[in-house]
């Protein structure tokens, strides 16, 4: 039976394994170090965010992150899913709407009204699914600037 729970400490290294997964299919450079310092930092401090995994009492099917954003356009703490993956072989049984459901029921018991993500515009499989979710594009465009 399937689980969606929230992720401990100890799922930490089966958790890189699904990361490392996601970033090889959606072509983000993966660097073990970098990436495991910021998911144990995620882990330790539920103030930035949370992390759910699917577990099928065996292994680990998929993961979503969600972290916290202030905007004052969404009345305050807004949830933003940076990552959801489900292993190739697991998707298409619906585990990543269960997730979605998930996220929605935690951040109604919050009081979190408004919930964002990203997605490739090149995905269009995922754009898709996340239409039937009830995500709505927004007319704008994600800019970045790393600061180091």
């Amino acid at each position: 039976m399937n689980q969606i729970r929230f992720a401990r400490t100890s799922d930490k290294t089966r958790l890189l394994g699904l990361i490392e997964q996601y970033y090889r299919f959606d072509s983000i450079a993966f660097d073990e170090r970098v990436t495991g310092r910021a998911l144990q930092l995620l882990l330790n401090d539920e103030k930035l965010g949370r992390t759910w995994v699917i577990d099928n009492g065996n292994r680990l099917l998929g993961y979503a992150i969600m972290s916290y954003n202030y905007d004052l356009e969404f009345g305050g703490v807004e949830g933003i899913v940076t990552e959801l993956f489900v292993a190739a072989r697991y998707r298409g049984h619906g585990l990543g709407a269960l997730v979605i459901d998930e996220i929605r029921r935690f951040c109604v018991k919050e009081g979190i009204s408004t919930v964002e993500l990203q997605v490739s515009g090149a995905n269009h499989r995922a754009r898709a699914f996340y239409r039937k979710l009830g995500f709505k594009a927004l007319d704008r465009v994600v800019m970045s600037l790393e600061i180091t």
